[in-house]
């Protein structure tokens, strides 16, 4: 019963939180290695969220690709990524991994949102067979509409003028 009141709790706290970090860390490296091609170590919980800069991320992926070349891991926060540079490699893996590269990544607020999984359309919806058959009905559906013919061509020109002239006429108002 002493051990868990006054200074006898925090070292059972502070021997818990490492014991759960070293645990998530091995797991991790096993589960990544094999998984993932090389990158920076990330750190328990963050990832490599403090090495990366969110402000100029183009620069911190330079950065990396320069030290673990142009297809490397990395971990933001719990999400796993591979980060792909260099128009060679991009090449290769869209088309050698077609399939792997083709779907969306899972966006939480979208959840939140209410976008169930039968109710994302063609933009949101998951890379698969469902998808393929609302693409394929989209793009037969917008051809009978006129897509790609010359007339849709003439009525878009003609709606977008109309929508710049009345833009302009509110400008002149002074309501925009």
């Amino acid at each position: 019963m002493e051990l868990l009141t006054g200074a006898g709790l925090w070292s059972v706290a502070i021997f818990t939180v490492i014991f759960i970090l070293l645990v998530d860390l091995m797991h991790r490296h096993q589960r990544w290695t094999s998984r993932y091609p090389p990158g920076p170590v990330p750190w328990p919980v963050l990832g490599n969220l403090l090495q990366v800069d969110l402000d100029n991320m183009p620069y911190s992926l330079y950065k990396l690709q320069n030290r673990y070349g142009d297809v490397f891991s990395l971990q933001m926060g719990w999400k796993p990524m591979v980060v792909i540079n260099g128009l060679k490699a991009m090449k290769e893996v869209l088309l050698t991994c077609g399939e792997d590269t083709a779907d969306r990544p899972q966006v939480p607020i979208f959840e939140y949102l209410g976008v169930k999984p039968g109710s994302q359309g063609v933009v949101l919806a998951p890379y698969g067979p469902e998808w393929r058959e609302q693409r394929r009905f989209s793009v037969s559906t917008l051809r009978n509409f006129g897509l790609g013919k010359k007339s849709l061509e003439d009525w878009v020109t003609k709606e977008a003028r109309h929508l710049c002239d009345a833009f302009t006429a509110q400008a002149g108002k002074g309501e925009c």
